[in-house]
């Protein structure tokens, strides 16, 4: 088989977004947590396209524990059926699963290769993608040996994809890398600059817990920040026709309005990354939080409905 992998984009930034959002600079590195999740897409010839990632489930924290272990519960199973289910109906199916090595190298495990197993029987065309943050973002890969110096990489967007060679030698299969292509970017330099900006947004803004009180906290953040701007803008217009200097009443009004439309776009940037990362949550998580997100995020679109009045009425005053 010489074919190779197509991923957009956006199948991309959810593994990068998933993967960070559980190992990343906030988070101690003996609590980084794997996380896992599924391909879906189509064989074209020997090339596999992938359409869509999606996160599963992680690795749940027990620091008595060698290896954090995977615990598969029903709502992983039937978040993996309902995804089956829409892949069929549209033409496609799973063509294969990824996880993350937070912190660790590229390779496939025993048990890695046991999973692969489990799709590459059934689809000689199925692939495992392994993918590691730190290889992203500091673009380096462990060495072979403990003590061995760190291998210096160079434009790596942070994952391998393999396949196995033989499926009929079982979890003893040796496997392979495929070679990919990620669609979407005009170069390989942007890609890999972007990304590691994503990752800095990732970590910056969707944490693996609590992401209502994060968001709520942000909102109400913002909007008491806009009502303090348009107190202020008026507080300082009365100050300056007190003290007879209306002649620069104009001009402050011009730059303190240009000042809150552009808090105004700045904010409306990080309410469009929120609702971006609703696509990166866990299938299971999705129907709970993302209606709760939105209704939070509701409070900053009744808090500039009026903003143009507002501001009118200012201008109306002086």
């Amino acid at each position: 088989m010489t074919g190779i992998v197509k991923l957009s984009k956006k199948t991309y930034y959810t593994i990068v977004a998933s993967s960070v959002r559980y190992a990343n600079t906030r988070i101690p590195a003996d609590e980084w947590l794997e996380v896992s999740g599924v391909l879906i897409g189509k064989n074209q010839g020997d090339d596999v396209i992938i359409s869509e990632a999606y996160p599963i489930m992680h690795q749940e924290l027990d620091k008595n524990a060698v290896i954090d272990q995977y615990k598969w519960n029903d709502e992983d199973y039937l978040s993996l059926s309902i995804i089956d289910d829409e892949a069929f109906s549209r033409g496609e199916f799973t063509v294969g699963w990824w996880h993350s090595h937070p912190g660790f190298r590229i390779m496939m495990s025993h048990i890695d290769i046991q999973t692969t197993l489990s799709y590459q029987q059934n689809n000689p065309l199925a692939i495992a993608l392994v993918f590691n943050p730190q290889r992203l973002t500091r673009q380096i890969e462990l060495p072979d040996k403990k003590g061995d110096p760190v291998i210096q990489l160079e434009n790596d967007p942070g994952f391998k994809i393999f396949r196995l060679d033989d499926v009929s030698k079982g979890v003893q299969a040796s496997y392979h890398e495929v070679y990919f292509e990620i669609e979407g970017f005009n170069n390989v330099v942007q890609m890999i600059q972007q990304a590691q900006k994503f990752v800095i947004d990732v970590t910056n803004f969707l944490p693996k817990s609590k992401l209502n009180e994060r968001y709520e906290s942000f909102v109400n953040e913002r909007v008491n920040q806009l009502n303090s701007l348009l107190v202020g803008t008026e507080e300082y217009l009365k100050t300056l026709t007190r003290q007879g200097e209306t002649s620069r009443v104009a001009g402050v009004l011009e730059s303190q309005t240009k000042e809150i439309r552009k808090y105004v776009a700045e904010t409306f940037i990080k309410i469009g990354n929120i609702k971006e990362f609703m696509d990166y949550l866990e299938y299971k998580e999705r129907d709970l939080i993302i209606p709760q997100v939105n209704k939070i995020l509701t409070r900053w679109d009744e808090a500039i409905a009026k903003l143009d009045e507002k501001l009118a009425e200012i201008s109306q005053k002086f």
